[in-house]
Parts: C-alpha cells; structure tokens; sequence
C-alpha cells in the first residue's frame, strides 16, 4: 500500500511590513514617554506666556498701554500736592532716624509722612500748604552737618535717574569789610554765584559780621 506523499511544509507568510512598523513605533519606554509629555507640556506652557494680551470684562481681549485721563491724573497727583522729595548727602540714616530728625528740624503742624523711595531718595508728605513751603524756602537745611537737598515732587519721579542740577545754598562772606555790606554791593556778589534769590537781613543791615 502506497503511502500518500506529504505536503511541504509552507512557510508562513512574512508579518506586513506596514503593521511592523507601527508596532515598532510605538513601543516607546515609560521614561520617554513622560519625557515627550514634559516637552510638550512644557512648549504649551511658554507659547502662551509669550503672549501679551489680557482679558477684561466679558472676556474681551485688549493690548497695548494704559490710557490715564487728565481725570486719571488730577485725582493720582492730589494725595501728593504738598510733598517734597529729599536727599541727605554724606550720610546715610535709617527711616525712623530721618523721620525723628526731620521732625525736630520743621516742626509740622501736622503729620508728616516719610517714604523710602531707593537710592537714597525721600519723599516727605505734608498735609499743609504752610509746612511746604517752609521746607522749600527756609533753608538751606542741615542734619548732623550733612547737606539736605530738598526739592519740590514731580510726578513720574525716578530715583535712579533722578540728578542735582541745582540747589538753593547759602553763602558766607568770611572777613568781608563792614562797609561792603550794602545791598546792591551783596546783590552784585550773589549774581556773580548764581541766581540770587534772598539777602540775610542780618547782613543787609550790618548788624552782624560773617
């Protein structure tokens, strides 16, 4: 009896190339996986802090600067009318220190306010028009014999760019003869230093030397 001949073993068809590689693709390891996720996130995070819009009412979108009023400002600039801007040169002190010393040296009738506002720079709030300008025009004032520059505020003051360019300061005629002191004769000296703006009355009518 014939024995029936055997099939030959096929071999199976080869896996689709394409499915491979979309096996391959996506075995990825849980560390590079996290590290995509991190990357990402990381990329949504900075596109959108680099954009300069901000959301007002009804979340309406709005760019670019702030328009103040005339309004805006006149209602900004009131708190600060009767305010000066300080500088003690040679010295520093601390704000309660300065504070003490400044009250000793005006005397407000009122409260006075005293704001650090960085590079050695000061602003001093009055609440009377009274105690201004006896800080502007009474000097030249002096702290622990060290120059207080005073100056009236500004608005939109910058410390550090903030300069001296000029000063009211008084000026001492070591050993000038009696005779000399005459008004229009001093007058003359003070034009010669700069702008004149007020003669000693002890001065003007020799009643003290120096």
């Amino acid at each position: 009896m014939e024995t029936p001949p055997k099939s030959p073993n096929i071999p199976p068809e080869p896996p689709d190339d394409t499915v491979m590689e979309e096996d391959t693709n996506q075995q990825h390891s849980y560390k590079e996986m996290l590290l995509d996720k991190q990357s990402t996130t990381q990329a949504e995070y900075f596109t959108t802090g680099t954009q300069s819009t901000f959301t007002q009412g009804k979340g309406k979108e709005s760019t670019g600067p702030i328009i103040l009023s005339q309004e805006d400002k006149n209602r900004l600039y009131e708190p600060w009318r009767f305010s000066v801007i300080i500088k003690l040169f040679g010295k520093k002190m601390s704000h309660y220190l300065l504070r003490s010393k400044l009250l000793d040296l005006w005397s407000p009738s009122k409260q006075l306010i005293l704001i650090d506002l960085g590079w050695d720079f000061f602003k001093v709030k009055f609440s009377k028009e009274e105690n201004l300008v006896k800080a502007i025009q009474k000097g030249p004032w002096f702290l622990l014999e060290n120059f207080l520059s005073v100056r009236r505020w500004e608005p939109k003051f910058v410390p550090q760019e903030a300069t001296l360019s000029f000063t009211a300061i008084w000026v001492r005629l070591l050993q000038l003869p009696t005779e000399f002191y005459d008004n229009e004769v001093l007058e003359k000296v003070g034009q010669k230093l700069g702008k004149l703006l007020k003669i000693d009355t002890c001065a003007s009518a020799t009643l003290r030397g120096r």
